[in-house]
């Protein structure tokens, strides 16, 4: 909060009394909700539940509008209707993809099922047209094509606007009078190496589409002022996460964009009220790895302090590999990247993944590769094998349950497999013959995570809840024990087994609000 304060900025000569304040920053926080109209409630996952729930934003008080049925299922993005009645939300189903469903926010009626489609298995609710009938959606296929589309409020009918590939945008808004939709995409002109995106506006009927705001900068996250004016939208062209605003007229811009915040720091936006209250998410917080030999230990050094995460040991214990947050790591904008530390001289080396997003490191035998789990910028998630000294990358296991966070895994003895956990089952997978077999199978309904090879390579190690299953790698009856209370979350462990490396802190989310941010007219 005190960072946020600090850089508190004001144009006197367009802003009055700009305000920027915190709304929901307790453990639990999520951001891919919606403010109503009004500012009264919050669209949002209960945390305690994974339910979709409306929070009382002047009491805090969560009010539940679905009653999962499995342990899997869960909520997702939604928003909330203009009149406030109803919440259109994405919800991850007992299949494995997500639905488009919509609620009544009085909870007077049963949830309903909008779209079901497994060929689209992603779905992201933005905005309701201003009269209700139609749900603005994102989807994201199979076949790798995302789409802007209009769904039936009523009978979950769908209409494609637009295909985009395999890009997607980061955020989509309906104009105020419907018209327009806004979004941000790749720049049009960006070549088959896009580096940057722009932002545009599509007919509401899919009949033309035009540029708002060009750039050669990032340009994202537009949404529509409720007076249907101006655009506001995110920019790192000052060299920071910025906040803009550009007039709008018929869909065209009218005139320049105007900075209205500075530096306004890791940002989702989440909606303007009627009032011109901006609520957005923020990420706060952060993640290091501590080394440990036993009797003490110490933060690692690195230029990456506050943002390092998922350590692995090489096999020969002489380097280590981690995962770290780089850039202006905004939602849907930060980069990841993997760091390989010379732990005799410190010497760093990071490589640049073709990975929207990895984590749960582990070396090959031969200290070549490493295997991460993750997802690719095209939606491909599973299990990749990074190259140690290119940072090329290679799917080894694809289109299993884990969604973009990929899968836990971890290289056999050999190098020439890799172990890896779907659901509730341990799974044996050679890439060259693409046979496997299951190794084992816990109970219906429990998920298993974080595999690991032992340091004698005897034994790979998965946990189950509470417990942790070793699972012989010649064979034979696995072994159930208690987690030891001492165990640290993704732990690993050095060959010599007395050193260990560990992450410490959380990353978490926040919601605030600006008020009063807009230029006069």
């Amino acid at each position: 909060m005190k960072t946020i304060c600090a850089i508190f900025f004001v144009a006197a000569s367009t802003l009055c009394a700009q305000q920027l304040r915190p709304i929901w920053t307790e453990a639990g926080a999520n951001v891919q909700g919606a403010p109503s109209l009004d500012g009264r409630f919050l669209s949002c996952m209960d945390p305690a539940t994974g339910d979709l729930a409306l929070r009382d934003l002047p009491t805090g008080r969560m009010r539940r509008l679905t009653e999962r049925k499995t342990a899997g299922e869960f909520a997702y993005f939604s928003v909330i209707s203009n009149d406030s009645r109803s919440v259109a939300y994405a919800w991850f189903n007992e299949k494995g993809f997500y639905d488009l469903r919509v609620a009544a926010a009085d909870g007077g009626t049963p949830p309903r099922i909008l779209y079901r489609n497994e060929e689209a298995g992603f779905v992201q609710p933005s905005a309701f047209s201003p009269d209700g009938k139609q749900i603005l959606t994102l989807l994201f296929r199979k076949d790798n094509t995302s789409q802007i589309a209009l769904v039936s409020a009523a009978d979950g009918s769908l209409r494609v606007l637009k295909s985009l590939n395999w890009v997607y945008p980061k955020k989509m808004d309906f104009s105020p009078d419907g018209k327009y939709i806004v979004y941000d995409t790749f720049a049009a002109n960006a070549g088959n190496a896009p580096e940057h995106r722009d932002i545009f506006v599509l007919a509401a009927d899919g009949s033309s589409e035009r540029p708002l705001v060009e750039h050669p900068s990032n340009d994202l996250f537009p949404l529509w002022v409720r007076d249907g004016s101006r655009v506001v939208f995110a920019s790192d062209r000052g060299g920071t996460m910025d906040v803009w605003t550009v007039r709008v007229s018929n869909g065209k811009p009218a005139g320049g964009p105007e900075l209205v915040k500075r530096d306004i720091g890791r940002f989702l936006p989440m909606g303007i009220t009627r009032a011109g209250a901006s609520f957005f998410g923020l990420r706060a917080g952060g993640t290091d790895i501590v080394v440990s030999d036993g009797t003490s230990s110490a933060p690692l050094e690195s230029l990456y302090a506050g943002r390092t995460s998922s350590p692995a040991w090489s096999r020969d214990g002489t380097h280590l590999a981690y995962m770290a947050r780089a850039g202006s790591e905004n939602f849907g904008e930060q980069a990841r990247i993997l760091v390989i530390r010379d732990m005799k001289t410190s010497a760093e080396r990071a490589l640049t993944p073709r990975l929207a997003h990895f984590q749960n490191l582990s070396w090959s035998p031969d200290g070549r590769r490493i295997l991460a789990g993750g997802s690719d910028s095209k939606g491909h998630a599973g299990l990749f094998a990074i190259e140690v000294q290119t940072g090329a990358t290679k799917p080894l296991v694809l289109g299993e349950e884990g969604g973009y966070r990929g899968l836990d895994g971890a290289w056999s003895p050999d190098g020439k497999a890799v172990v890896y956990v779907s659901g509730n089952s341990v799974r044996l997978h050679d890439p060259e013959t693409r046979l496997g077999r299951e190794l084992y199978r816990g109970p219906e309904g429990v998920r298993l995570d974080l595999i690991a090879l032992s340091a004698d390579g005897a034994n790979w190690t998965v946990r189950r809840a509470n417990l942790l299953v070793t699972i012989p790698v010649t064979g034979g009856k696995p072994a159930v024990a208690a987690i030891p209370p001492a165990l640290k979350e993704g732990v690993s462990l050095h060959p010599d087994g007395r050193h260990t490396a560990y992450t410490v802190g959380a990353a978490r989310s926040e919601v605030w609000v600006m008020e009063n941010f807009l230029p006069k007219s």
